[in-house]
This record gives structure tokens, C-alpha cells and sequence, in this order.
């Protein structure tokens, strides 16, 4: 496998898949028994099942691919999340504030295929944004 391959899944699952929705490609990429840790089931099924919780949770939002970094076997996909926050989301009621937020998809490849992926987001960056309040345990 190479790098220019790790470099083309990342950029279409960014581009085509995440952005615009087209979930149909994910089966050209992901292993049967590829595994997404966001979710409890493997394969295909579960990035599709991801993705389409992420836009369903989105009504209007914009994606840019800031940088991608390859290995043979392994891609990172550093990219901007930019929407309106119009949907409620982990209990905060809609506000019409703007949102951005970094997120870094992790991606490993065995014989060209997605087989481990992981995602993490500034989710605080979010919450922020919001304006709720934050608050720590006290110990």
C-alpha cells in the first residue's frame, strides 16, 4: 500500500463522504470488519451509520480539509467544522450561534482498505461558542 492511497481515502471520506453525504462510497474503502470507535457495530455499516448521525444532526455546515498527513499504512485528516447551531445538541437548545471546531479523523489502512478509525473533536471549543457554562466537580 502507499502513502498517495492513505492520502485519496482521507480526502474522500472528507470531501464526498462527509461533506456531501455520499455514503455510498464508503463500501470502496472500508473493511468488512473495519472498526470505528465510535460505534458498537463493524464494517461499512458502522462509518455509514456515523457519518449519517453526524449530518443529521447538522442542518447546514461547511467542511475544510486543512491538512493531510500519510504513512503507508496510516492518514490523519486535520479539518474545520463550520454551522449554525439550529438543532438542539447535548441538551443545549438551539441559540443561531455560529459553530467551528477542529477534528482530527485517524485512519488506519491494511491492503488499501479502512480498517481502524477514530475521531476526536474540541467539543469544549463548542460548548463554549454556545455560551454554556462549564462546570467542574468540586473536589
Amino acid at each position: 500500500m502507499t502513502r498517495q492511497r492513505c492520502e485519496e481515502v482521507m480526502r474522500c471520506y472528507l470531501t464526498e463522504v462527509v461533506a456531501q453525504g455520499k455514503l455510498e462510497l464508503i463500501d470502496g474503502f472500508a473493511a468488512e470488519d473495519m472498526v470505528d470507535h465510535s460505534q458498537t457495530i463493524r464494517g461499512p455499516a458502522a462509518l455509514k451509520r456515523h457519518v449519517s448521525r453526524f449530518r443529521a444532526r447538522l442542518d447546514d455546515f461547511e467542511i475544510d480539509v486543512e491538512r493531510i498527513i500519510a504513512s503507508d499504512d496510516e492518514v490523519v485528516g486535520v479539518w474545520r467544522l463550520r454551522t449554525t447551531h439550529t438543532m438542539e445538541m447535548w441538551g443545549l437548545q438551539p441559540t443561531g450561534k455560529p459553530i467551528e471546531a477542529r477534528n482530527v479523523s485517524m485512519f488506519r489502512l491494511q491492503d488499501g482498505m479502512l480498517v481502524d478509525y477514530e475521531v476526536v473533536s474540541d467539543s469544549l471549543a463548542v460548548v463554549r461558542q454556545l455560551g454554556a457554562e462549564i462546570r467542574l466537580p468540586a473536589t
